[in-house]
């Protein structure tokens, strides 16, 4: 009980999140076990333009590619960049921010991203991930790694 009404007060943020940032197609979130990925245009904050290294994942995670139609993307380990992880009986919750920090200014601002995903639907993994006994990821996950990061 309490794990879907705190779930339904998240929808009611993201929406107002989502609201409030105007543009749908500013921010891209994608999320599995261990990967965290989000596209954003650089753009995303109103009357703001953010050159790729003034745009950072979390605790200071710089842009990892920019895409060919000029979108800033970041692709991480899910426990990289501070990203915050919580469990639910059925899904995770990954949480982070965008942060822009002027390189010429005193300007900067943060806007917070999270990804649901859904421990028994695949609906929101990247890929279908398995995890050897030492912890560390598979090929597959490399491999969407390395696609994604490609794109």
């Amino acid at each position: 009980m309490k794990t879907s009404l705190g779930l339904r007060g998240l929808f009611v943020l993201f929406s107002l999140t989502w609201t409030c940032a105007g543009d749908w197609s500013a921010v891209k979130v994608r999320c599995s076990y261990f990967w965290f990925y989000a596209k954003i245009k650089p753009t995303l904050f109103q009357n703001l333009y953010m050159n790729p290294d003034e745009a950072f994942l979390g605790d200071d995670c710089p842009v990892t590619y920019i895409s060919p139609d000029g979108h800033y993307e970041f692709f991480y380990y899910s426990n990289k960049c501070g990203i915050i992880t919580k469990t639910f009986q059925e899904s995770l919750l990954l949480q982070t921010k965008v942060k822009y920090i002027s390189s010429n200014s005193r300007d900067a601002a943060e806007m917070p991203l999270s990804c649901v995903f859904t421990k028994q639907a695949s609906m929101y993994r990247l890929s279908n991930e398995t995890e050897s006994g030492d912890g560390e990821t598979s090929s597959a996950d490399m491999e969407v790694a390395y696609i994604m990061q490609s794109q």
